[in-house]
């Protein structure tokens, strides 16, 4: 079975709490399915045998990006400031902030592409999935 790359990255990165993607064995493809799509959900449940579904936002863990993304910093004053800042209400906002702040926005969103790509790469593997494209 094949699968493109760029369609597996796509639904890593748009993944959310009512949105949940599929990849159909029979047509090769990535769909999707939300709360708000009952047509889409109902086609999937009736064969379900033939679709893998594609890591969730729980799955991804975007929370857990975050604290990779710190402890792999040099400057042990922005990890600290960024680890208290991740705590409690509001973390990815003020994530965001101190990273824009700390003028390393950049390094987070090459960071954070780049394990979703980890991400997809894996859960290929683990479907025994057929990368059509880089």
């Amino acid at each position: 079975m094949n699968v493109k790359f760029s369609e597996v990255l796509e639904a890593i990165e748009g993944a959310g709490d009512d949105v949940n993607y599929y990849y159909d064995k029979k047509t090769q493809t990535i769909s999707f399915t939300s709360e708000y799509d009952d047509e889409e959900s109902d086609d999937i449940e009736d064969d379900f045998d033939s679709h893998i579904m594609l890591p969730s936002k729980y799955d991804i863990n975007d929370y857990h990006i975050m604290e990779e993304f710190i402890w792999n910093l040099k400057d042990e004053g922005q990890q600290s400031q960024l680890e208290n800042v991740i705590n409690g209400r509001g973390a990815f906002r003020y994530f965001r902030n101190l990273v824009d702040q700390f003028g390393i926005t950049q390094e987070w969103y090459d960071f954070q592409d780049a394990t979703y790509k980890n991400i997809a790469r894996a859960w290929c593997e683990d479907n025994k999935l057929n990368i059509i494209d880089k």
